[in-house]
């Protein structure tokens, strides 16, 4: 019944008692820093029923990396949407579509739609050497509050090309292209423009028995507008309680923390543990509480697709007053955030507190940390584990040996590599040492240490100790306990210091909103405790390329 029922309405649509709709690409960042592209099927940029995305599943889609790198996307279909993931946020994504031979009344034609969008100041625009570019290429230009559209059909300019650009509030410019292909448009609000263009080819052919007397080609462009800039941080309740050594992690808009420490230092029992899921929306800046699990804390929490992933920690069996009695876990759960539930997975190999966890692609990687049961002596782990997501069943498996065995460490997965930074020692103390792992070659490299500023020196070297680390928009950074913020070179030789936190924190997370904003939550300070702010980070301006 869907089916018949898009099928009617493309009928209706290409016989001229309806709006005309197209195929358009609008890419997207997550906030938990994945990028994805979608395809809509309507008159601008935005979705529509999507019962007619029925009519463009068949469509090519394709990124452009720098240099001109192509790479085919796969796209996936759900059941409102359809839509690819992106390896990078700054590339290029075009799309075509023969959507065959059409009867209009006494016309026969064929129809061929392309699609194109990216980031509007994007260098890649201006790439001469794509391969197999579309017969209908549109090429944007941005010159102040203008954007020059060049159209370019079969490789030359097409003059008197009809072109159609809605701006987000929904006003419409039309007009066609000089003899050169160039047309000038408004482009000023912010938001994301949707232009197109019609070049008709007066060529009859044949396709697939049927005849056409010619060929209809509609090019679509969608672009945003000085929304691209860095967005005002909003305003954030601050937690109902400090606490430490808790898993956090973003996902759709929304900040999740689970369990962690609420006592004062040094003082470990049942009931200054955290058992509760938290969430924090960043539209509303309200907290909820969602669902509950162990006391616990020192665990990871990393998100994946709809799902979030609680990875060991450990709980104190005592009392508070009583003699400590703790036990590492090697729990592992995933929480729907659909439907609210948790589910179990496959536990760790052995039980693990204060390590740390990173997502790579669909792997999550568990380093570091140590095993602690009641009076026995805790073991400071020597291994490290990856747990691969996408394939079935789930299933931990050995990473070779790390060369080092710390914890109290941040990790974070950047430009392909997994980066253990920081912790404590099993012998030797703090450490500010970096090491990387590289899944591709499955070795280990001693990166560059992390800076030591003021009297840390003298104090040998604490700033290493219950950091924080992410990468956003393709940088890393991380967050010290001596208040800094520091970021990896672009050769990666070597930490720089580019500006002091609001507030120094250990023991407390740091999370990617968006491509230019870092999140501060949770973690405490010697001198003043545990912190209840949630803080907003703009680290656009530290970008190693000025952008």
């Amino acid at each position: 019944m869907r089916i018949l029922l898009a099928t009617a309405l493309l009928l209706i649509m290409l016989t001229g008692n309806a709006h005309a709709h197209f195929i358009w690409l609008l890419p997207s960042t997550a906030q938990d820093g994945s990028t994805s592209v979608d395809v809509y099927f309507g008159e601008s940029a935005e979705p529509d029923d999507p019962d007619l995305l029925k009519m463009v599943e068949g469509t090519q889609v394709r990124s452009i990396g720098p240099n001109g790198s192509v790479q085919k996307l796969d796209l996936v279909r759900d059941e409102d949407r359809l839509w690819a993931k992106l390896a990078d946020p700054a590339c290029l994504v075009e799309a075509t579509h023969d959507l065959g031979v059409i009867e209009r009344g006494d016309k026969t034609f064929r129809l061929k739609y392309y699609a194109k969008s990216g980031p509007s100041q994007s260098p890649l625009w201006d790439l001469a050497d794509v391969p197999q570019p579309p017969a209908l290429n549109l090429i944007p230009k941005l010159d102040g509050d203008k954007l020059q559209l060049s159209v370019i059909f079969e490789g030359k300019p097409a003059a008197k090309a009809e072109v159609k650009s809605i701006s987000p509030k929904g006003d419409e410019v039309t007009g066609e292209t000089d003899q050169a292909g160039h047309i000038n448009l408004p482009f000023s609000e912010s938001g994301t423009y949707s232009i197109r263009a019609r070049v008709i080819e007066s060529k009859p052919g044949e396709l697939k028995g049927k005849p056409f007397s010619e060929t209809r080609h509609y090019a679509t462009l969608a672009m945003n507008a000085k929304s691209e800039q860095p967005t005002e941080a909003p305003k954030l309740e601050p937690m109902a309680q400090g606490v430490t050594s808790f898993g956090g992690a973003m996902l759709d808009g929304r900040l999740y923390i689970f369990g962690g420490h609420t006592g004062s230092a040094h003082s470990y029992s049942l009931l200054e543990q955290g058992n509760q899921l938290l969430s924090l929306d960043l539209k509303t800046g309200k907290w909820q509480e969602l669902a509950e699990g162990p006391h616990s804390q020192g665990l990871a929490l990393i998100a994946h697709g709809d799902k979030l992933y609680r990875i060991g920690g450990f709980t104190a069996k005592n009392a508070k007053g009583e003699e400590d009695d703790l036990w590492s876990l090697d729990t592992v759960v995933a929480f729907d955030t659909k439907s609210n539930k948790w589910e179990q997975l496959p536990s760790l190999p052995q039980p693990r507190s204060s390590f740390d966890a990173a997502l790579l692609g669909d792997v999550i990687y568990v380093i570091g940390g140590w095993k602690m049961a009641g009076d026995a002596e805790s073991v400071w782990h020597e291994t490290a584990w990856k747990l691969d997501l996408s394939k079935t069943p789930l299933k931990w498996e050995a990473l070779p040996k790390p060369p080092f065995q710390r914890r109290a460490l941040a990790v974070a997965a950047h430009d392909g590599k997994i980066y253990a930074i920081g912790g404590m020692q099993k012998e030797g103390g703090p450490t500010t040492r970096t090491d990387v792992f590289d899944p591709k070659t499955q070795t280990w490299t001693q990166g560059p240490n992390l800076v030591i500023v003021g009297d840390d020196k003298k104090a040998g070297g604490i700033t290493g100790f219950g950091a924080s680390a992410f990468d956003v928009g393709g940088e890393l950074f991380v967050s010290t306990i001596k208040g800094t913020l520091q970021r990896l070179s672009a050769d990666g030789s070597k930490w720089e210091v580019v500006d002091n936190t609001p507030t120094a924190r250990f023991f407390h997370r740091m999370l990617p909103v968006d491509k230019d904003h870092l999140l501060m939550v949770g973690g405490a300070n010697m001198e003043v405790g545990k912190f209840e702010e949630v803080e907003i980070l703009d680290v656009s301006k530290y970008r190693k390329s000025g952008k």
